[in-house]
């Protein structure tokens, strides 16, 4: 673990199970912009840490202790004006989320983040200004024909890491943390590559 007691950059996720995940990522096929990681639900944008990763990670799961999980439901394809990506909205469960990001990003992980925290879902993007009406036309037709249901259950929080120096490629998911009053838990395999 004396490789891991150093700084880096940290972000909380909520990834997203199929058959709605296996949507998104068929959906992002089909979409211009660049390859977009695994489906998820950005709880705590990336930060540099000021501390080691572990005591961040105790500071983290000091706060999601106090957090049920919830629903969230997602509702349409909107797109974000300063990059233009597309994303499912978030209407259901909204206040939750900041409530959590909010409670997080305070004390030693407090950040000035570069946007304004809006939960969501990324699809893809950035899509060209020629082309963003029509392609977020399309998003939209295939998101309602999907048949998915918009709701799900934020219940884990997934702690990723990205060591100092590392790329985009490089975040490692460290633990997880089930909602609800259940323990969090290390993964069992230690710790795994993730692209974030």
């Amino acid at each position: 673990m004396e490789a891991f007691e150093q700084q880096g950059s940290l972000a909380l996720v909520n990834y997203i199970a199929d058959p709605l995940g296996a949507f998104v990522h068929s959906l992002r096929k089909l979409l211009p912009g660049e390859e977009i990681p695994q489906a998820h639900i950005t709880i705590l944008p990336p930060r540099p840490l000021q501390l080691p990763v572990e005591a961040a990670s105790r500071e983290v799961r000091r706060v999601l202790e106090r957090f049920e999980r919830f629903e969230v439901e997602l509702s349409t394809v909107c797109r974000f004006p300063q990059t233009n990506y597309l994303y499912l909205d978030i209407a259901e469960g909204n206040t939750s989320l900041h409530t959590m990001h909010d409670a997080l990003n305070t004390g030693v992980l407090n950040h000035a983040e570069k946007f304004e925290y809006r939960p969501h879902l990324t699809i893809g993007g950035p899509v060209s200004e020629s082309a963003l009406e029509s392609v977020q036309s399309e998003a939209e037709r295939a998101w309602r024909a999907s048949g998915c249901s918009p709701r799900l259950v934020v219940d884990e929080i997934v702690c990723l890491w990205l060591p100092h120096g590392g790329t985009s490629s490089d975040w490692l998911r460290l633990w997880s943390h089930r909602l609800g009053g259940n323990a969090g838990r290390k993964a069992t395999a230690g710790i795994t590559a993730q692209t974030f």
